[in-house]
């Protein structure tokens, strides 16, 4: 087995045609997982493509305008007017239809639960005809434009070292989901990603072969074509002209760089600088980049070092798979492996480099001479790297620049070079192997294919997918009862723990429909602090916003489940409750609830944990006992103060956390023994989130069931369970309670010595 897959690699055809077929088989996966404009900015990209077929022409930008198109409309046309050839012919009378976007989507939230889906779908894979069958058709178009890119890349490989190499290079370029994901588009990317790793491919070529009037105008063309795709084209323009002037000096040519710098020149103004004089004409600038950012929207905060450093994150992941509206993650331990192997390889690259510098300048100092082919390969494969190095270095100046402008901190936009980056990356892997290098390769190729694989399964495909219908709510849910309308909520699930600011609440609640709704209506998930104030909610479409209910089944129970964040500057103990609701969201108008009975209710509030803010509060003008009082090695009563006329404060102390949920008993005693009044409260906090440290204040009213004369009455204090009425233990009292000072009631009457 082991010989054969090594000779896999003694036939040069064979690796690059298993890797083309296995990325076309997965791009196709890829284009079926992902729903129509819910790929990175496709939703625009075809609204370009759809303006140019309808109007034969490009459009003018005017931010003060909402189109189909915004800010792709300032993008170089190439891929656009191919496409808009292709889909001419096709009726897209329903793009409207299929591009309605979701109010309520998290576009750029990664992290956030539901609301991924940036366009409403009655269907996630409609039929092929109208709008959906010209987007799958330019998605395979973008396939093929990948499909030559990965070819390039084995070649621009291929061209340094043999076929483990190419092999392993093109493999990163293949396998990674993001660069799937992004070929599986319709995305302009694709085009101007191909062509320039075909001008890179040829610019390798040229640094072993030197200058030949053939591929110099190959390169002319290819570079021409790039910048009438995307400005990212022009990037490699620097980058050529320094290495045709190492070429020239190298082998004395001059004459084949001044001939490969006007074909350059001049094929640009053939086929690219009349949208360039576009640009000058209509909006004053050359690029067009201040429109664009106009139309996309500026970066509203300065850039500073810190802002690249907090985006940088963002950047790497969406390098290797951020997905759908740059708010789909994969699985959480692929990035960090990634982060480790791109790390290895820049080691290894530096390895390397050192270990042929001794060789280097010995052979420099004889360019003029006949070198050794061992010395030529070095100073080629040193060529060809610091070629890769400096695009990569010019191509990232570029994108912060760009980043500097408006908000575009995205890794994908460095797959237009890709064919130096992935060679680096394998150089720089391979030269850490000491074994046969296939074996790497092989196992590599293997792992990471695999994975590519399960990622529109796992991670893509789920983040569309609408719950299923239920036909009863599971067992064990909290019931609950509310009816808005033609929708009534059942029940509902959480975790029942305690929180902080930051976090989020899990939460799952389930409707049941009484009837198809003529509209699609958003629900309201709130969370509410101890004053009944919001401190956090989501806004959304059921099903995560994927399901309308204008298209779910009537006596069908739908299970909800969404994350509502906590704001971070929430402060307090209390128990948390989260307010559940439907609304209108073009009118805003909200649904009224009801109950059972028929009867409206003024909010419906769910029960969904502890909410702590952590912080230590001081124990301030507080009456404490002369002995300490902890309730079961529990609960320390820490003191108490006088608020008004019949309104006691206490403060608690947690010594340890508490198993169920206490209720504080305030009894009023008379000399025969006999309750004539009672203040019992439970806390704001439960107990059974108290933690270790926490310090909780209790405010009790007392109530007298009778008129009572002003005496002296003595005030007990204690905890039980409203369940059993059980009280927590009190070693100094066989009852369970302790005596607070002596009080003049009614009216709190105290004592100067004890008045607050």
């Amino acid at each position: 087995m082991i010989h054969s897959t090594r000779n896999i690699f003694h036939k040069p055809w064979m690796p690059l045609t298993v890797m083309a077929g296995a990325f076309v088989v997965l791009c196709s996966i890829y284009a079926w997982a992902t729903p129509i404009f819910e790929a990175s900015d496709e939703r625009w990209h075809f609204g370009m493509v759809d303006y140019i077929a309808n109007n034969n022409s490009l459009p003018v930008q005017n931010p003060d305008i909402e189109t189909a198109y915004e800010q792709e409309g300032s993008q170089p046309p190439l891929y656009y007017i191919l496409s808009a050839l292709m889909v001419r012919s096709i009726d897209r009378g329903d793009f409207a239809d299929y591009s309605q976007p979701n109010p309520h989507a998290l576009v750029g939230v990664p992290g956030a639960v539901g609301n991924k889906n940036m366009i409403l779908h009655n269907d996630l894979t409609p039929p092929l005809r109208g709008t959906p069958l010209a987007v799958y058709l330019l998605r395979g178009f973008s396939i093929v434009l990948g499909t030559i890119t990965v070819i390039a890349v084995y070649y621009t490989a291929r061209q340094l070292g043999g076929s483990s190499y190419a092999a392993l290079a093109a493999g990163i370029t293949a396998f990674n989901p993001m660069f799937v994901f992004i070929t599986a588009s319709v995305n302009n990317d694709n085009l101007v990603t191909m062509l320039n790793s075909l001008a890179i491919w040829q610019l390798v070529i040229m640094g072993w072969r030197g200058f030949n009037w053939r591929r110099s105008a190959f390169i002319a063309v290819v570079v021409a074509l790039g910048s009438l795709s995307k400005l990212s084209g022009n990037v490699l323009v620097p980058v050529i002209a320094l290495a045709a002037a190492y070429i020239a000096w190298r082998d004395n040519n001059w004459r084949g760089f001044v001939t490969l710098g006007f074909m350059m020149a001049g094929v640009w103004a053939l086929l690219a600088s009349w949208w360039y004089l576009r640009n000058i004409q209509l909006y004053g600038e050359l690029f067009g980049t201040h429109m664009m950012v106009q139309v996309a929207g500026p970066r509203l905060e300065p850039f500073t070092v810190g802002t690249l450093i907090s985006e940088f994150e963002g950047f790497r992941v969406a390098y290797w798979g951020l997905f759908g509206g740059v708010n789909v993650l994969t699985f959480s331990a692929y990035y960090p492996i990634m982060d480790v192997l791109t790390l290895l390889a820049v080691v290894g690259l530096g390895y390397a480099l050192w270990q042929i510098t001794p060789h280097l300048w010995h052979t420099l100092s004889r360019y003029r001479r006949p070198l050794g082919i061992l010395d030529a390969l070095n100073l080629y494969w040193v060529f060809a790297t610091v070629v890769f190095a400096t695009l990569f270095l010019t191509a990232s100046i570029s994108l912060i620049a760009w980043t500097a402008q408006t908000y575009a901190s995205q890794g994908r936009l460095l797959f237009p070079y890709v064919a130096a980056t992935s060679p680096l990356l394998a150089s720089g892997l391979l030269a850490l192997w000491k074994r046969p290098k296939w074996e790497l390769t092989t196992a590599a190729l293997a792992i990471y294919g695999t994975f590519a694989l399960m990622v529109p399964f796992a991670s893509i495909r789920p983040a569309y997918t609408p719950p299923p219908p239920l036909t009863e709510a599971p067992a064990g849910i909290n019931e609950v009862y509310a009816r808005y309308g033609d929708i009534e909520l059942i029940g509902y699930q959480t975790p029942n723990q305690r929180y902080e600011p930051g976090d989020d609440v899990p939460i799952t609640v389930y409707w049941r429909v009484l009837e198809q709704s003529d509209r699609d209506l958003s629900a309201f998930l709130t969370a509410v602090n101890l004053a009944g104030e919001a401190i956090g909610t989501v806004d959304t479409y059921p099903g995560g916003g994927t399901l309308r209910t204008s298209t779910w089944q009537p006596g069908a129970i739908y299970a909800d489940t969404y994350a509502v964040p906590l704001a971070d500057n929430t402060d307090g103990l209390f128990d948390l409750r989260v307010q559940v609701g439907w609304w209108h969201y073009p009118t805003e108008a909200r649904l009224e609830a009801e109950n059972e009975d028929g009867s409206q209710l003024e909010s419906v509030m769910l029960s969904v944990g502890g909410f702590a803010d952590g912080n230590r509060y001081p124990v301030r003008n507080l009456f404490g006992p002369s002995d300490r009082v902890i309730y079961d090695n529990s609960i320390e009563l820490m003191g108490f103060t006088i608020v008004d006329d019949n309104h006691i404060g206490m403060t608690w102390e947690a010594k340890r956390r508490i198993q169920g949920d206490y209720t504080i008993f305030v009894q009023i005693i008379d000399d025969d023994g006999n309750i004539v009044g009672q203040g019992d409260t439970k806390p704001p906090l439960s107990t059974q989130y108290w933690r270790r440290g926490d310090r909780i204040v209790t405010g009790h009213i007392i109530s007298y069931p009778q008129e009572v004369s002003p005496d002296i009455y003595t005030v007990l204090v204690g905890w039980y369970d409203a369940q059993d009425f059980s009280r927590l233990a009190l070693p100094s009292d066989e009852d369970n309670a302790h005596e607070l000072a002596p009080m003049n009631l009614p009216g709190y009457n105290l004592p100067d010595s004890v008045r607050e």
